[in-house]
């Protein structure tokens, strides 16, 4: 059965600068720059808690994580989809297809 899960909302200040390059990388996913913030966050505080909790990252398996958050919400290309998830990109395609037709 689901369960509706609380959520609780941080509210940050960033740069300009920051915020333009966030709100670029957000319309060229086709996302708001709440959306692309947030899995940002998500992506990063998962990197973080993993070395805290003694599981080092290199610059490498970070790039790789952050690929994969991006690919879970069904964003970055094809090939880069595939590669994360190890799905053949053929199926990759038909499922985004799926997945963007249900909106």
């Amino acid at each position: 059965m689901f369960q509706a899960v609380e959520r609780k909302q941080f509210a940050i200040a960033v740069s300009p600068k920051v915020f333009d390059a966030v709100t670029k990388r957000a319309r060229d996913h086709g996302v708001s720059p709440t959306a692309m913030a947030k899995m940002l966050f998500e992506a990063a505080f998962a990197a973080r808690v993993g070395q805290e909790r003694g599981a080092p990252v290199s610059d490498t398996e970070l790039d790789e994580q952050v690929t994969l958050v991006f690919a879970c919400a069904g964003q970055g290309s094809l090939a880069a989809i595939a590669k994360a998830t190890g799905v053949k990109p053929d199926l990759v395609e038909r499922i985004l297809k799926a997945w963007r037709g249900r909106k």
